[in-house]
């Protein structure tokens, strides 16, 4: 509790420089609320920011820096504490929005090169970056921030190779469809048999919201029922911003069949042929549904983001 309430005094900072025309950068924005999941136990002393750093930026910089300082890796009791570890890691990662995207990837590299005190403390540094900002049920999952430590992990030889060949194969895996990088094409089949593919329904100035689902799916149904009630999303459609395409992609067309008039006419409703998009991997699909906000010009403006983050973005971003 203590370093949330120090973290929310450097936040207000933050918005209160901007709010006087500071402006902190943020390469890489979060996903979702950096909320922690375990109970309170010791956690690191924020560092003292020095008082000629007054910029936003610096400042948070400055503290991710210095955040793991009071840390010895080498100190077994402490850094194979699964919940030490865990808890300390969700406050150095709920500062990570507030702080340049080069600044983190130095920062991440340096933490994992001073957690090679010790293999075991590194080796759970790895699996707790895996569970906080890689699995699809984190408050705070967040591929981009994961990159960082995937690039770290992978581009070092300390790790075990055969431990070390499951963070590469995440790290191909999270290099797919970033957010700001050309979407893979895909081909899909509609309701009315009309063959087309992702970049053919471009119409260069619809976003497109892509949800990849499977119509036996309780949680897909679930999210669908949210967007196909949201007043937002509907405006949007209805404005021509915002285009939906919903997309089962195992490609089963018997299944499908039955489930396609369910959703609303103005969505596109379709299948994979031959489950090419999972069969090809040319998405990653790590839980259904998996949701895309496509630019007109085929990036990726958001990847994998919950149902209300798409909302937000629609009346963020489409006004």
């Amino acid at each position: 509790m203590r370093f949330l309430i120090a973290v929310m005094s450097i936040v207000m900072f933050v918005f209160a420089a901007c709010a006087n025309g500071g402006h902190a950068t943020n390469a890489v924005k979060a996903e979702s609320s950096p909320v922690s999941t375990v109970p309170a136990v010791e956690e690191l002393p924020l560092p003292s920011v020095p008082s000629t750093l007054t910029a936003p930026e610096e400042r948070a910089a400055y503290i991710v820096s210095h955040f793991w300082d009071a840390m010895d890796f080498g100190d077994t009791i402490r850094s194979h504490n699964q919940d030490f570890m865990e808890q300390n890691f969700a406050n150095y990662a709920s500062l990570f929005p507030y702080t340049d995207n080069a600044v983190l990837a130095t920062c991440v590299s340096d933490l994992l090169r001073k957690a090679q005190a010790d293999e075991g403390a590194y080796n759970l540094l790895a699996d707790i970056a895996d569970k906080y900002l890689y699995d699809p049920e984190s408050p705070m999952l967040n591929e981009e921030y994961y990159i960082l430590f995937l690039d770290a992990i992978t581009g070092s030889d300390y790790m075990d190779k055969t431990r070390r060949s499951k963070y590469a194969y995440q790290l191909e895996d999270a290099s797919k469809n970033r957010r700001g990088h050309k979407a893979t094409d895909f081909e899909f089949v509609d309701s009315k048999g009309r063959k087309s593919t992702l970049y053919a329904d471009a119409d260069g100035h619809s976003y497109r919201l892509v949800i990849f689902y499977d119509p036996e799916c309780e949680h897909c149904e679930e999210t669908i029922e949210f967007l196909k009630g949201n007043q937002s999303l509907k405006n949007a459609v209805a404005d021509g911003k915002m285009k939906v395409i919903a997309v089962y992609a195992d490609g089963d067309e018997s299944v499908w069949e039955g489930a396609k008039d369910s959703l609303p006419a103005e969505w596109t409703n379709s299948y994979s042929p031959d489950g090419a998009i999972e069969g090809e991997e040319l998405y990653v699909l790590r839980a259904m549904p998996t949701l895309y906000v496509i630019a007109p010009d085929n990036t990726v403006a958001l990847k994998d983001p919950s149902d209300r983050m798409v909302v937000q973005f629609i009346e963020e971003a489409l006004k």
